[in-house]
């Protein structure tokens, strides 16, 4: 009878068992820490077309005579700002979270400008009555810098 021969890299019914228990346990272990579908934080070419164009949106209104043009300009500025925090991956349930995450990672006088904008845009959403149009022209402005970075 001939003797068998065994490879060292042949394995076991019982070793195949026991890896494959393993790999399905730590399968199941990382399973909730993986995120499906989710899109990984940052701005594609269709971010910055679609950014492009809203800013040339805002720019039209902001140069029309129209005071309700003025007003849509600046509260689309910030929606766009926000829009921007949101695809570079700050958190937060509203702009002004957003904005805070970004503190550091934003140069301070434009983080500053930024949040004066932010100001305008809610006394503009709140209807306050003494605001000049040329305030929330400089105040959208000022949010369209953020945009530039």
């Amino acid at each position: 009878m001939a003797k068998k021969y065994y490879n060292k890299d042949d394995k076991t019914v019982a070793e195949v068992i026991v890896l494959g228990i393993v790999r399905a346990l730590w399968w199941l272990i990382r399973l909730p820490f993986k995120s499906f579908n989710k899109p990984k934080a940052g701005i594609n070419n269709i971010d910055r077309n679609y950014i492009l164009k809203k800013r040339s949106e805002i720019n039209k209104m902001l140069n029309s005579e129209n005071e309700y043009e003025i007003k849509h300009a600046i509260l689309e500025a910030d929606k766009l700002v926000d829009f921007l925090l949101k695809k570079k991956g700050y958190g937060g349930h509203s702009f002004s979270d957003r904005l805070r995450a970004a503190k550091e990672f934003t140069n301070p006088k434009l983080y500053e400008e930024v949040w004066k904008g932010h100001k305008v845009r809610n006394k503009v959403a709140h209807d306050e009555k003494d605001i000049k149009p040329q305030v929330i022209i400089e105040s959208t402005q000022k949010l369209l810098k953020y945009l530039e970075v």
